[in-house]
């Protein structure tokens, strides 16, 4: 369905109330509380008043300008070594090269976050929960419901702050002119205290699953229990990894280190993923959610169908492996408004070729995907003389299924797309010379496509938030850090035979972990975790070819002949150094905007 109850039932003329909050240390614009009685007369506005909240709190790292999340193009695997930083006018591509800033830029007030959106939306959220008690055609039951939904969507921004942030101010409701908002940031143990409190709270009041309703027969993107625990599993997942589970910070930060780490390295947190990622497990076994392995082919066994499963998971609205998906379907205005355009994903094609041209993936990100039998696959290394073309059309159908539904690639397509003539064998931009090349290209190496499996001309995409393989990877990571390689493969394996791969046998608990890291990165590409992951692994190279260091490419020598993206006018390709990415150890989390430091009471991250 291509229009979600968010945007059935939204309605504009209220987000004047939430929009005015602009940041977390103004007061608040109560010029339109007038209106309140308005929303709140009918069960029907005040839903409205409700999704325009999910719409604001749930794109959290999504681009999208219209509504002020993050930076106004590109997206996070721009930064995070996935995909190439983009276009000189994107944020992604100013992070890059110069790095986390403190002021405004492309859309963001600062870093690869809008900052005063998180507490606009919260407090939006509180709005809702503290009024829906005046609606009078809606019963106790649905009043108790909104108000669990509102816990959730605080919890939701609350995990979203921990992760980028570290301790946040605490806020407990929407304010009015009169409170004192000289509100200083709190601990990380109290914020990760209050994200469960909250989350908690929703588990209670929530439902496992939402029944259709009278003008809607599709309630999916609705918070439940199971997106609660999901919330709980998740920041319990980036308590226990290294930038925060340790003795000292990343910086120093004297008599605030508490701020940005807890000052004990605890294994015990790794027993809470376990914990919580087990709620979830047993949660989506009770109501349908499942990984997708159609093959049959038994546990332990490499999925043949595993392009076929894959490619669902990750683009088919509703299926059963997506807990909570960002219902961002609204076509009224072209693709103007949607996700898929401030993204730059390949649909963004049929507005713009310039813009998505730059966001191959890297060579850097290439060795992270296998080979389907497992193995590792050869490709040209920076220096290395150039392959004839031949080699290449060799080794891209050897891949892994995930690597062939992620991208298109010269000479193939997309076969996650095919009818898509953007995407077709020659539908790559590259701007192919017939001589070799020594300048910056920055095409990529192949056009990510994830996310529009069979999706024919559409451009919309429903960027999938919990997704099931999620808690099969946090189980697999928690296990391996306790010291259980066995419990570790089991979980690790099911999302590795779904791929069409054989399991992993590997029991020593630092390579095993190099392996899980690994299936995060292909599993999870271009899904928004990476760019996070790897500064909460502190992973040794994080400045050396992640997001940091040379940044690499395919490069392609032609004959000269039209078309020059076509491969059989192609002689040879080979692998070159494009530009180099910026990383300093402040940028382990995101900067606080130098707006709201001047104020006198928000503490800036060290080294900003």
């Amino acid at each position: 369905m291509k229009k979600l109850f968010i945007f059935l039932l939204a309605v504009s003329m209220f987000f004047g109330i939430y929009s005015c909050q602009k940041t977390f240390l103004q007061i608040p614009n109560t010029s339109g509380q007038a209106s309140l009685t308005t929303v709140y007369s009918s069960s029907q506005n005040a839903l409205s008043a409700l999704f325009q909240q999910y719409h604001n709190v749930l794109a959290q790292g999504w681009a999208i300008t219209n509504i002020g999340v993050g930076f106004g193009h590109g997206n996070l695997g721009g930064i995070s070594g996935e995909n190439f930083r983009g276009s000189s006018w994107h944020g992604t591509y100013a992070i890059t090269n110069n790095g986390l800033i403190t002021t405004s830029f492309d859309g963001a007030e600062a870093g690869a976050d809008n900052f005063s959106g998180n507490f606009s939306f919260v407090r939006g959220a509180y709005l809702v929960a503290e009024n829906i008690d005046q609606v009078p055609d809606m019963d106790a039951t649905n009043k108790a419901y909104v108000k669990a939904e509102v816990a959730g969507l605080v919890a939701y921004r609350y995990m979203g702050m921990f992760i980028r942030y570290g301790g946040m101010p605490i806020v407990t409701k929407s304010f009015l002119p009169t409170d004192n908002l000289a509100v200083p940031r709190n601990t990380l143990q109290e914020t990760l205290d209050f994200t469960n409190k909250m989350a908690d709270q929703a588990i209670a009041g929530l439902p496992d699953k939402w029944p259709p309703n009278s003008t809607n027969n599709d309630q999916t993107g609705r918070l439940t229990k199971g997106v609660a625990l999901c919330i709980k599993a998740k920041v319990a997942m980036y308590a226990a990894r290294p930038l925060f589970n340790s003795a000292t910070p990343y910086l120093d930060f004297g008599t605030n280190n508490k701020l940005i780490c807890f000052g004990t390295a605890d294994a015990a947190r790794w027993q809470t993923v376990i914990t919580t990622n087990l709620a979830v497990l047993t949660w989506a076994q009770a109501n349908g959610y499942t990984i997708i392995n159609t093959g049959g082919a038994g546990v332990g066994a490499p999925n043949p169908n595993a392009f076929v499963d894959y490619a669902t998971a990750t683009s088919t609205p509703n299926n059963p492996e997506v807990i909570l998906a960002y219902k961002d379907d609204n076509t009224a205005n072209g693709d103007v408004a949607t996700t898929s355009k401030w993204y730059n994903m390949s649909a963004y094609f049929t507005s713009n070729n310039y813009d998505t041209e730059y966001v191959g993936m890297t060579s850097n990100f290439l060795p992270n995907y296998y080979k389907a039998d497992g193995t590792e696959q050869s490709w040209p290394q920076v220096g290395d003389a150039a392959r004839p073309m031949s080699d290449y059309m060799t080794r891209i159908p050897q891949m892994e299924p995930r690597f062939l539904a992620d991208h298109s690639f010269i000479g193939f397509g997309a076969a996650n797309n095919p009818s898509v003539s953007q995407w077709s064998a020659t539908g790559w931009p590259h701007d192919i010379s017939s001589v070799t090349p020594g300048g910056s290209v920055a095409h990529g190496d192949g056009i990510p496509t994830k996310f529009y499996y069979l999706a024919g001309s559409r451009l919309w995409f429903e960027p999938p938030l919990f997704r099931l393989a999620e808690t099969y990877l946090n189980l697999a990571e928690a296990y391996n850090e306790v010291g259980d390689a066995a419990n570790a493969l089991k979980y690790l394996n099911v999302i590795h035979n779904r791929a069409g791969l054989p399991s992993i046998t590997q029991t020593d608990k630092t390579l095993l972990r190099a392996i899980i890291q690994r299936e995060w990165a292909v599993e999870y590409y271009n899904e928004s975790h990476r760019y996070y992951d790897v500064k909460h692994w502190k992973l040794a190279n994080i400045g050396n070819g992640i997001i940091g260091g040379n940044i690499a490419e395919w490069r392609f020598n032609g004959n000269g002949a039209s078309p020059r993206n076509s491969a059989t006018n192609l002689i040879s390709y080979y692998t070159a150094n494009t530009y180099v990415g910026y990383w300093a150890p402040k940028m382990f989390l995101e900067p606080i905007p130098q707006t709201e430091v001047n104020k006198g009471i928000m503490l800036q991250n060290p080294g900003y």
